[in-house]
C-alpha cells in the first residue's frame, strides 16, 4: 500500500526496508519539526557524553539522530552504538557516519541485547514498536545499564487520556501530514497499516513506566501533536 513519499509497505511484512532511499524524506513529512527535535536531543545529550562515555541509540535508522548527537561533541572520545532489526539501516547509517570512528552499529533486537555500562541511551519513536509484554523488560535493562547519573532520552508517540481529546490531536496530525504533500489515501493506508504495530501509551503512561523501573527523575522535555519527548535520569 501506498503511504507516500514513493513508499510502498505491505500489511504482513511492516518494514521501511524496501525504501531505504525515501525512508528520510518520509519521516520528515510524518514527524513534525523532526530535525529540529534531533537537533534539540543533540543538545540535551552533552550533558551525559563526557570523554570516554559510551551512548546507544535504540533503532538507529540511517543515523541521521546519531549525527547530530555526534556534531555535539567533536572533541570527546566517546563510544556511540546504534541498534536496529533492519541490516539495510545499519547499512545506510555506517554509510552516513563513514567519517566518525566514534560510531558502530549492529543488526540486533533491543529486547535480546546485551547492554554495557552507558551514560546515555536513546530511543527515538522506537519503543512504540515493541510489544507492550517485552517493553517493560528492556526498560529495566536499559535502566539496569545506565550509569549513576545517566539519562534515558525517550521520544514517543503517545495517546490521550480521553477520547475527545485524542479525536482532536489525530485531526490536527492529519491536517500537519496534509500540509507536508501527503496525500489523504497515503494517510489513511498508513493508519492502517500500523494496526496492531505501533501500541503507543498514554503520556502518563510512558511516565509510569519509566518510574516503575526505578528511575525518580523524569522530565517531559518536548510535546507537540500526539508526540512526546522524556528525559529520565538514573539517579
Amino acid at each position: 500500500m501506498d503511504v507516500g513519499s514513493e513508499i510502498q509497505l505491505q500489511h504482513e511484512t511492516w518494514s521501511f526496508a524496501d525504501a531505504i532511499d525515501n525512508f528520510d524524506a518520509h519521516i520528515l513529512q510524518s514527524i513534525p519539526n523532526c530535525q529540529e527535535q534531533r537537533e534539540y536531543i543533540a543538545t540535551l545529550s552533552r550533558f551525559f557524553l563526557h570523554a570516554d562515555a559510551r551512548a546507544y541509540e535504540i533503532g538507529v535508522s540511517t543515523g541521521q539522530l546519531a549525527k547530530a548527537v555526534l556534531a555535539r561533541t567533536p572533541e570527546r572520545s566517546l563510544s556511540y552504538f546504534g541498534l536496529d532489526v533492519e541490516p539495510v539501516m545499519i547499512e545506510a547509517a555506517e554509510r552516513n557516519l563513514a567519517a566518525d570512528a566514534r560510531f558502530s552499529a549492529s543488526i540486533a533486537n533491543a529486547v535480546d541485547y546485551s547492554f554495557e555500562a552507558a551514560t546515555l541511551v536513546i530511543s527515538y519513536y522506537t519503543l512504540q514498536f515493541i510489544p507492550l509484554s517485552e517493553r517493560k523488560r528492556l526498560v529495566q535493562r536499559i535502566y539496569d545499564a545506565l550509569r549513576p547519573g545517566g539519562a534515558f532520552i525517550l521520544y514517543e508517540k503517545t495517546i490521550a487520556e480521553n477520547a475527545r481529546l485524542q479525536d482532536m490531536l489525530t485531526q490536527l496530525y492529519y491536517d500537519f501530514k496534509t500540509e507536508q504533500g501527503l496525500s489523504a489515501e497515503a494517510i489513511l493506508n498508513k493508519a492502517v497499516s500500523l494496526r496492531g504495530i505501533s501500541m503507543p501509551l498514554s503520556l502518563e503512561g510512558n511516565r509510569q513506566l519509566l518510574l516503575e523501573v526505578g528511575f525518580n527523575s523524569v522530565e517531559l522535555v518536548y510535546r507537540n501533536y500526539c508526540f512526546a519527548g522524556y528525559l529520565a535520569i538514573k539517579d
